[in-house]
């Protein structure tokens, strides 16, 4: 596990997160992405289904589209003041997922896309909620950004050196998020009561794109949301024609709740 490191506080996080996204790009973007199909094939039908923190609401609009029964809540109340701007009747609620409105053993599914790596003290109380609310044998659906290979030899140390050069310019340096490996990820889900059961990449299909590198190297960005430029894509299609794990943003795992009902 891998502690990464950022010039800016967690506001400026947010903002810089989602202040310059729009929420048509990023539904445009979830056709794009491998969980996609890792969604409609494993998602129960029927059940009600929470995305704990889901920034700017993609995969709520996305999959409720398709006649998936699911809900949103995340802590920021300008992401959900935008989203009902939006689409009024959108289900996306301001909450806590440390402590979620809903009571044991209720849902079917949970879903948590890159958000409990950003806990600095662990993601234990957030895991733990999530087992909570949902059902005996209920689906979790969890990613966190990975710590590949190309961010542990090049991406990593770079950043390292970039925050002391930062830093000794008097800027301060904030806490932005852990990444994983995918042994650190299954292990963390059988710590919670949880039984792993298929771990995969998170990235975008077309071998052209990584959120990877869009996350870490803006200098790579390409005028249209997640494309990169011309030595980006030439750095992508590469490394991703080798292996979609060298480059890959995050790792994927589904996960069942191992409780079992008494």
């Amino acid at each position: 596990m891998k502690k990464i490191y950022t010039i800016r506080n967690i506001k400026q996080q947010q903002e810089h997160m989602w202040s310059s996204s729009r929420v048509e790009d990023e539904v445009s973007a979830c056709d794009l992405r491998h969980i996609r199909d890792l969604f409609l094939q494993h998602l129960p039908r029927g059940e009600k289904i929470l995305e704990g923190g889901c920034g700017l609401g993609a995969w709520v609009v996305y999959l409720g589209e398709r006649g998936y029964d699911i809900e949103r809540i995340d802590h920021d109340g300008r992401v959900i003041d935008r989203l009902k701007a939006w689409r009024s009747l959108l289900p996306v609620f301001q909450g806590d997922i440390c402590s979620l409105p809903y009571v044991d053993s209720s849902l079917g599914a949970y879903i948590s896309l890159g958000v409990m790596e950003h806990f600095e003290g662990g993601c234990g109380e957030a895991m733990a909620e999530g087992h909570r609310v949902l059902k005996p044998g209920g689906l979790m659906f969890f990613t966190v950004p990975m710590e590949n290979t190309f961010r542990r030899i090049i991406a990593h140390p770079l950043r390292q050196l970039y925050l002391r050069w930062r830093h000794s310019k008097g800027d301060e340096i904030h806490f932005a998020e852990y990444r994983y490996n995918c042994r650190e990820v299954m292990e963390l889900l059988q710590g919670n009561g949880f039984e792993p059961i298929l771990t995969d990449w998170d990235d975008f299909v077309p071998k052209e794109m990584s959120l990877g590198l869009w996350a870490d190297f803006p200098q790579l960005h390409g005028s249209a949301p997640y494309r990169l430029n011309g030595p980006g894509k030439l750095l992508a299609l590469t490394m991703n024609s080798l292996s979609r794990w060298l480059l890959s943003g995050g790792v994927f795992c589904l996960a069942r709740k191992s409780e079992v009902a008494t």
